[in-house]
């Protein structure tokens, strides 16, 4: 399971770096410029407030950042392989 986490991980983390991007353009174009630049800074937080925000009104947004940010937690433990 380990090896699956560790092989797929590059993919991941260019896939929530995408994510991140888009929940971002989504603060700064809902909440303005104080909303899009604390989301560019805490991404967890805000892409864990813009997902609930968007149920409802941006379906396709908000099951991938509930996607990513599930597989975060298996990502994180083991992704990078050997530390």
């Amino acid at each position: 399971m380990k090896a699956i986490f560790v092989s797929l991980y590059g993919i991941f983390a260019i896939t929530a770096i995408i994510t991140h991007i888009w929940t971002v353009i989504i603060a700064f174009t809902e909440a303005g410029f104080f909303g899009g630049i604390l989301t560019l800074f805490l991404p967890f937080l805000g892409e864990l407030y813009w997902m609930f925000k968007m149920f409802g009104e941006n379906d396709t947004y908000a099951y991938i950042a509930l996607t990513h940010l599930i597989l975060a937690i298996p990502f994180s433990m083991f992704g990078r392989g050997d530390r």
